[in-house]
């Protein structure tokens, strides 16, 4: 005889329990609320804390730090250069006032070889030998090779203030040959130096166009 319930119905003892329900999702998660300091997006864009990968505290240099390096080479080459310059630009000056010649255009050559000889001797040592030109380490950058960490080598050093300076120096050169092109020149020297800093900021590892070139990189000590 088969048991019945309260209602009269043959009890289903071995009948299986209905599934369970599944558990309920995960709330989708939240963005990140912005900072409360109100920073422009672009001071994101031009500085760094992204920390190198085993490189024991050292982040890519910011775009700011790297222009007042530059600008601290500046004042030292044209303090070091100033006895050359005060030498050759007399010549140069005195030779254009008297009508400009042959000898203008030679003294005009002397002057910008010998300074772009040293620029590059003065970048191409400190970049290999320091790791850094003045500039850079009184900032506390350091520029090296991006593949291993190591020192540059010359060739990659030569590289990097070819794309750097050379077309700069070019530039002096034709803007004196043609003239009245020279303004067109200028602007598209500017046009370059937006276009390194410009390509050096939306960089994520803030190599511009010419760290690009040489396979460098610049960092900075995190403080």
């Amino acid at each position: 005889m088969e048991s019945t319930g309260s209602t009269g119905m043959p009890s289903e003892q071995g009948a299986p329990e209905p599934p369970a329900a599944p558990p309920p999702a995960a709330p989708p998660p939240t963005a990140t609320p912005p900072t409360a300091s109100g920073t422009p997006g672009w001071v994101s864009t031009i500085t760094s804390q992204q920390t190198l990968a085993g490189a024991g505290g050292l982040v890519y240099a910011d775009v700011p730090s790297r222009i007042f390096a530059y600008i601290v080479d500046a004042i030292i080459m044209a303090v070091s250069f100033g006895v050359l310059w005060v030498i050759f630009g007399a010549l140069f000056i005195g030779s254009a006032l008297a009508g400009f010649d042959v000898m203008t255009f030679v003294w005009f050559v002397i002057l910008l070889v010998l300074y772009a000889a040293f620029s590059a001797l003065y970048f191409i040592y400190t970049w290999t030998k320091l790791r850094g030109s003045p500039g850079m380490r009184v900032l506390g950058l350091e520029v090296l090779n991006a593949a291993d960490g190591a020192a540059l080598t010359q060739p990659q050093a030569i590289r990097r203030w070819l794309f750097l300076f050379g077309p700069f120096v070019l530039g002096q050169v034709a803007t004196f040959v043609l003239g009245g092109l020279g303004t067109l020149l200028s602007l598209v020297l500017f046009g370059y130096v937006l276009y390194l800093l410009y390509t050096t900021a939306n960089s994520p590892t803030r190599q511009g166009f010419h760290d690009v070139q040489s396979s460098t990189v610049v960092i900075k000590a995190s403080r």
